[in-house]
């Protein structure tokens, strides 16, 4: 065979070779992407789980996926990572024949939000790399980061009844973590008040005891006003997200005290940016994990935008409140709108402690009653 037929056999094969991945490549290719967990808090680390399976008996000689990642993301460098642009997360597979990979990447998150991680760019070719074929999959990766928690050392919490540790000689209701003592059953008292113990210490049915414990409720309200101007742009946003952290950290501390907290703001939520009258955020108190977890997927969901005056909703606390409310003002600045507000509130019998947020301390905002 003389080299002509080399050639034209050697043009020949790489062309059908080409074909044949131009064609096949990404035939019967499954993807999946996902976190190993669904919400962690700012600075904490995850993985994000490429699954992709090459179901054929052709070989793949090279795979690349693309995808661009929030910078709040940071991923990792590795081996196989192809992008110094740190937008774009790029990785390199080769396939055998029915062949499975699983690509962990350690991902450290830098700020609140909710990311979602919706489209995927698929990429492979022949060979020598003359053709190429491109196919977008969507993933459902979704990862919500919470707001950092400070240390209580940090908090500058207001020493009111809600601490929950003063008892009361009137109303309210029964601390079931104040157990003062036992007493005889009687037919009226729950079953679960039932202390067995002494019952089989004496052989008579005892119930525990008691003490009352003042019900406060707490309503930490954020105002993201830096200006009077509600058209003009939050221009300092870190002093938002400190401001976002020690909300979160206050309702952190109240919960875990068993004390029921709402939380309330005038920025807006990620799915109401787009609504022409943008709503509040006006979470009534509660108590609990659940709770707790509920309150804090709502600050992660928190943008830049806002809805009204941050007086207004505190106008509207005057208006319709009818419990026994203590409130929290974390704030950067107060207008003479606000000062009537709370003016009205105490007017009513409210504690309201004003949290002081700065631009030049927005690590350690300064607690005190206005």
């Amino acid at each position: 065979m003389n080299i002509a037929w080399i050639m034209f056999v050697t043009i020949l094969l790489i062309y059908m070779q080409g074909i044949l991945f131009q064609r096949w490549g990404l035939a019967k290719i499954t993807y999946n992407r996902k976190f190993n967990k669904e919400a962690v808090f700012e600075g904490q680390h995850v993985e994000l789980i490429d699954q992709i399976a090459n179901e054929k008996i052709l070989p793949l000689p090279w795979v690349r996926l693309e995808s661009k990642i929030n910078l709040n993301l940071e991923i990792k460098q590795t081996a196989d990572h192809l992008s110094e642009d740190k937008q774009f997360h790029r990785t390199l597979f080769s396939f055998l024949p029915y062949q499975k990979i699983t690509r962990r990447h350690e991902v450290t998150c830098l700020k609140r939000g909710v990311y979602k991680l919706q489209t995927v760019s698929l990429a492979t070719g022949d060979l020598f790399g003359f053709k190429e074929r491109f196919q977008q999959f969507d993933t459902n990766a979704v990862l919500t980061v919470y707001p950092k928690l400070l240390e209580l050392e940090e908090l500058s919490l207001p020493v009111h009844s809600f601490i929950g540790e003063q008892t009361v000689k009137s109303w309210i209701m029964n601390d079931p973590f104040m157990k003062i003592g036992t007493r005889t059953y009687q037919e009226s008292d729950p079953i679960n008040t039932i202390n067995w113990k002494a019952f089989a210490r004496t052989s008579q049915l005892q119930v525990n005891m008691y003490d009352n414990t003042a019900d406060h409720y707490v309503m930490i309200y954020l105002n993201v006003d830096q200006s009077d101007d509600i058209k003009l742009p939050i221009e300092d946003k870190q002093l938002v997200e400190s401001s976002i952290r020690y909300a979160a950290s206050i309702a952190h501390y109240t919960i875990s005290k068993g004390i029921e907290t709402g939380f309330a703001t005038n920025a807006v939520l990620e799915k109401d940016k787009f609504e022409q009258i943008k709503p509040f955020v006006n979470i009534f108190p509660a108590s609990g994990d659940g709770h707790l977890f509920y309150l804090l997927d709502s600050m992660a969901q928190l943008t830049y935008d806002r809805s009204r005056n941050f007086h207004y909703l505190l106008k509207d606390a005057v208006s319709n409140d009818s419990r026994n409310i203590d409130y929290v003002l974390i704030t950067p600045r107060i207008s003479n709108e606000t000062q009537h507000q709370i003016d009205q509130l105490r007017n009513k019998g409210h504690a309201v402690e004003i949290i002081w947020m700065t631009s030049e301390d927005v690590d350690q905002p300064k607690g005190g009653e206005l």
